[in-house]
Protein backbone atom coordinates (compact mmCIF):
# COMPACT_ATOMS: atom_id res chain seq x y z
CA UNK A 1 0.00 0.00 0.00
CA UNK A 2 1.70 3.60 0.07
CA UNK A 3 4.55 5.52 -0.90
CA UNK A 4 6.94 9.30 0.11
CA UNK A 5 8.98 11.14 -1.54
CA UNK A 6 11.16 14.48 -0.36
CA UNK A 7 7.96 16.89 -1.74
CA UNK A 8 5.67 15.18 0.75
CA UNK A 9 7.30 14.93 3.49
CA UNK A 10 8.45 18.35 3.77
CA UNK A 11 4.57 19.28 2.37
CA UNK A 12 3.68 17.25 5.72
CA UNK A 13 6.25 18.91 7.91
CA UNK A 14 5.22 22.71 7.17
CA UNK A 15 1.53 21.56 7.99
CA UNK A 16 3.10 20.32 11.34
CA UNK A 17 4.02 23.54 12.84
CA UNK A 18 0.53 24.04 14.11
CA UNK A 19 0.24 23.14 17.16
CA UNK A 20 -2.61 21.17 17.15
CA UNK A 21 -0.81 19.36 14.53
CA UNK A 22 1.25 15.78 15.55
CA UNK A 23 3.44 13.46 13.50
CA UNK A 24 4.37 9.77 13.88
CA UNK A 25 6.06 7.02 11.87
CA UNK A 26 6.24 3.42 11.73
CA UNK A 27 9.32 0.98 10.13
CA UNK A 28 8.34 -2.67 10.38
CA UNK A 29 9.44 -6.08 9.05
CA UNK A 30 7.19 -8.55 7.87
CA UNK A 31 7.49 -12.42 7.13
CA UNK A 32 4.92 -11.65 4.74
CA UNK A 33 2.92 -8.18 2.73
CA UNK A 34 -0.41 -9.22 2.82
CA UNK A 35 -3.17 -7.37 1.29
CA UNK A 36 -7.18 -8.90 1.46
CA UNK A 37 -5.86 -12.57 1.35
CA UNK A 38 -3.59 -12.21 -1.24
CA UNK A 39 0.82 -12.34 -0.43
CA UNK A 40 2.24 -9.26 -2.33
CA UNK A 41 5.64 -10.71 -1.20
CA UNK A 42 5.63 -13.95 -2.43
CA UNK A 43 5.66 -14.93 1.05
CA UNK A 44 9.09 -13.55 1.61
CA UNK A 45 10.27 -10.79 4.05
CA UNK A 46 8.66 -7.24 3.34
CA UNK A 47 10.19 -3.78 4.83
CA UNK A 48 7.68 -1.52 5.29
CA UNK A 49 7.58 2.15 7.09
CA UNK A 50 5.25 4.34 7.57
CA UNK A 51 4.91 8.66 8.36
CA UNK A 52 1.58 9.93 9.19
CA UNK A 53 0.26 13.31 10.53
CA UNK A 54 -2.96 13.99 12.50
CA UNK A 55 -4.86 17.36 13.35
CA UNK A 56 -7.56 17.84 15.94
CA UNK A 57 -9.74 18.92 13.53
CA UNK A 58 -10.16 14.82 12.45
CA UNK A 59 -8.03 15.52 9.37
CA UNK A 60 -4.99 13.08 8.62
CA UNK A 61 -2.64 12.13 6.03
CA UNK A 62 0.15 9.02 5.51
CA UNK A 63 2.56 7.80 3.30
CA UNK A 64 3.31 4.14 3.42
CA UNK A 65 5.82 1.99 1.35
CA UNK A 66 6.26 -1.27 1.34
CA UNK A 67 9.14 -3.55 -0.97
CA UNK A 68 7.14 -6.48 -3.00
CA UNK A 69 7.90 -9.07 -4.89
CA UNK A 70 5.09 -10.23 -8.00
CA UNK A 71 7.44 -12.17 -10.04
CA UNK A 72 10.04 -11.75 -11.96
CA UNK A 73 7.72 -11.24 -14.83
CA UNK A 74 6.74 -7.82 -13.32
CA UNK A 75 8.64 -4.22 -12.77
CA UNK A 76 6.83 -3.67 -9.70
CA UNK A 77 9.35 -4.57 -6.98
CA UNK A 78 8.05 -1.91 -4.55
CA UNK A 79 4.71 -0.04 -3.45
CA UNK A 80 4.00 3.26 -1.99
CA UNK A 81 0.53 4.42 -1.12
CA UNK A 82 -0.66 7.94 0.04
CA UNK A 83 -3.82 8.84 1.69
CA UNK A 84 -5.96 11.32 3.09
CA UNK A 85 -9.04 11.55 5.43
CA UNK A 86 -11.37 12.81 7.70
CA UNK A 87 -12.18 11.24 11.44
CA UNK A 88 -14.78 12.22 13.66
CA UNK A 89 -16.84 11.12 16.62
CA UNK A 90 -20.47 11.10 16.81
CA UNK A 91 -20.87 13.45 20.05
CA UNK A 92 -20.01 11.61 22.83
CA UNK A 93 -21.37 8.79 21.51
CA UNK A 94 -18.53 6.61 20.77
CA UNK A 95 -19.27 5.65 17.58
CA UNK A 96 -17.00 7.63 14.82
CA UNK A 97 -17.01 7.52 11.20
CA UNK A 98 -14.01 7.61 8.96
CA UNK A 99 -14.06 9.03 5.19
CA UNK A 100 -10.51 9.42 3.00
CA UNK A 101 -9.05 8.77 -0.06
CA UNK A 102 -6.05 5.98 -0.89
CA UNK A 103 -3.72 6.15 -3.84
CA UNK A 104 -2.04 3.25 -5.04
CA UNK A 105 1.33 3.56 -6.63
CA UNK A 106 3.93 1.33 -7.90
CA UNK A 107 7.10 2.57 -9.02
CA UNK A 108 8.23 1.01 -12.18
CA UNK A 109 4.97 -0.21 -12.72
CA UNK A 110 2.64 2.70 -13.24
CA UNK A 111 -0.20 0.86 -15.45
CA UNK A 112 -0.90 -0.84 -12.34
CA UNK A 113 -2.00 2.42 -10.09
CA UNK A 114 -5.04 3.13 -8.67
CA UNK A 115 -7.49 4.84 -6.29
CA UNK A 116 -9.81 4.01 -3.56
CA UNK A 117 -12.70 5.80 -1.58
CA UNK A 118 -13.45 4.55 1.39
CA UNK A 119 -15.86 5.42 4.42
CA UNK A 120 -16.50 3.66 7.31
CA UNK A 121 -18.02 3.70 11.17
CA UNK A 122 -15.97 2.49 14.29
CA UNK A 123 -17.61 1.54 17.75
CA UNK A 124 -15.39 0.45 20.54
CA UNK A 125 -13.30 -2.58 19.34
CA UNK A 126 -15.63 -3.06 16.29
CA UNK A 127 -15.48 -1.61 12.99
CA UNK A 128 -16.78 -1.79 9.40
CA UNK A 129 -15.85 -0.06 6.44
CA UNK A 130 -16.51 0.45 2.37
CA UNK A 131 -14.02 0.60 -0.34
CA UNK A 132 -14.95 1.82 -4.06
CA UNK A 133 -12.32 1.58 -7.09
CA UNK A 134 -13.66 2.70 -10.33
CA UNK A 135 -10.33 1.20 -11.76
CA UNK A 136 -9.36 -1.84 -9.53
CA UNK A 137 -5.84 -2.65 -9.79
CA UNK A 138 -5.18 -0.97 -13.30
CA UNK A 139 -7.46 -3.58 -14.66
CA UNK A 140 -9.91 -0.98 -16.33
CA UNK A 141 -13.00 -2.69 -13.89
CA UNK A 142 -14.69 -1.27 -10.79
CA UNK A 143 -14.38 -2.94 -7.69
CA UNK A 144 -15.84 -2.98 -4.37
CA UNK A 145 -14.40 -3.98 -0.53
CA UNK A 146 -16.32 -4.33 2.37
CA UNK A 147 -14.43 -5.27 5.80
CA UNK A 148 -14.91 -5.45 9.39
CA UNK A 149 -13.35 -6.33 12.42
CA UNK A 150 -13.29 -6.57 16.25
CA UNK A 151 -9.87 -5.87 18.19
CA UNK A 152 -9.52 -6.17 22.06
CA UNK A 153 -6.60 -4.21 24.02
CA UNK A 154 -5.22 -5.33 27.90
CA UNK A 155 -3.44 -2.71 29.68
CA UNK A 156 -0.70 -5.07 29.52
CA UNK A 157 0.20 -4.47 26.14
CA UNK A 158 -1.53 -7.88 24.91
CA UNK A 159 -4.31 -7.72 22.11
CA UNK A 160 -6.19 -9.91 20.15
CA UNK A 161 -8.23 -9.63 16.86
CA UNK A 162 -10.45 -10.73 13.89
CA UNK A 163 -11.25 -9.53 10.53
CA UNK A 164 -12.48 -10.24 7.36
CA UNK A 165 -13.68 -8.48 3.98
CA UNK A 166 -15.32 -9.52 0.55
CA UNK A 167 -14.26 -8.26 -2.53
CA UNK A 168 -16.77 -7.80 -4.99
CA UNK A 169 -17.64 -6.05 -8.61
CA UNK A 170 -17.29 -5.70 -12.29
CA UNK A 171 -13.03 -6.59 -11.95
CA UNK A 172 -14.48 -10.36 -10.27
CA UNK A 173 -17.56 -10.41 -12.40
CA UNK A 174 -17.42 -14.20 -13.44
CA UNK A 175 -19.80 -12.86 -16.72
CA UNK A 176 -17.97 -9.38 -17.20
CA UNK A 177 -14.46 -11.69 -18.07
CA UNK A 178 -13.03 -11.46 -14.20
CA UNK A 179 -10.40 -8.61 -15.13
CA UNK A 180 -8.91 -9.17 -11.98
CA UNK A 181 -8.04 -12.82 -12.87
CA UNK A 182 -10.32 -14.13 -10.03
CA UNK A 183 -13.78 -14.44 -9.02
CA UNK A 184 -15.58 -12.64 -6.21
CA UNK A 185 -14.23 -13.61 -2.97
CA UNK A 186 -14.01 -13.48 0.97
CA UNK A 187 -10.41 -12.75 3.30
CA UNK A 188 -9.88 -13.29 6.76
CA UNK A 189 -7.23 -12.66 9.70
CA UNK A 190 -7.20 -13.55 13.38
CA UNK A 191 -4.24 -12.83 15.58
CA UNK A 192 -2.45 -11.74 18.71
CA UNK A 193 -0.21 -8.70 19.22
CA UNK A 194 1.60 -7.34 22.46
CA UNK A 195 2.98 -3.67 22.86
CA UNK A 196 5.87 -2.73 24.93
CA UNK A 197 7.55 0.76 24.65
CA UNK A 198 7.94 1.76 21.23
CA UNK A 199 8.37 -1.87 19.53
CA UNK A 200 4.76 -3.89 18.49
CA UNK A 201 4.84 -7.75 17.74
CA UNK A 202 2.38 -9.50 15.77
CA UNK A 203 1.40 -13.17 15.00
CA UNK A 204 -1.47 -13.83 13.05
CA UNK A 205 -3.01 -15.94 10.09
CA UNK A 206 -4.67 -15.12 6.64
CA UNK A 207 -6.26 -16.92 4.26
CA UNK A 208 -9.05 -16.59 1.52
CA UNK A 209 -12.43 -18.87 0.30
CA UNK A 210 -10.99 -19.19 -3.11
CA UNK A 211 -10.55 -22.73 -4.31
CA UNK A 212 -9.32 -24.54 -7.66
CA UNK A 213 -8.28 -23.35 -10.06
CA UNK A 214 -8.15 -19.97 -8.14
CA UNK A 215 -6.07 -20.98 -4.70
CA UNK A 216 -2.33 -20.46 -4.80
CA UNK A 217 -0.53 -22.74 -2.43
CA UNK A 218 2.71 -20.40 -2.18
CA UNK A 219 4.69 -18.33 -4.38
CA UNK A 220 3.62 -14.90 -5.57
CA UNK A 221 0.25 -14.41 -4.80
CA UNK A 222 -0.28 -17.15 -2.24
CA UNK A 223 -3.76 -16.71 -1.34
CA UNK A 224 -4.07 -19.64 1.10
CA UNK A 225 -4.37 -20.42 4.97
CA UNK A 226 -0.92 -18.92 6.31
CA UNK A 227 0.94 -17.66 9.09
CA UNK A 228 2.31 -13.75 9.09
CA UNK A 229 5.00 -12.84 12.14
CA UNK A 230 6.03 -9.11 12.13
CA UNK A 231 7.95 -6.41 14.10
CA UNK A 232 7.16 -2.85 14.12
CA UNK A 233 8.66 0.11 15.57
CA UNK A 234 6.83 3.41 16.39
CA UNK A 235 8.25 6.77 15.33
CA UNK A 236 8.70 9.16 17.69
Amino acid sequence: MKRGTLATVAALTLIAGNANAAFSGTFSLSSDCDYRGFSQSAEDFAVQGSLEYGHDSGFYACAWGSTLDWGQASDADIEIDYFVGFSREFGGSGISWDVGYLAYTYPGLSSANFGEFYGGFSWDAFSLKLSYSDDFAGVGQSAWYIDGGYKYKWVSGWRVFVYGGYSFGNAFDRDNGMAFGFPELWNYGVGAGYAIHKLYFEAKVVGTDLNAPFKIDDGVFANDFRAVFSVALSLP
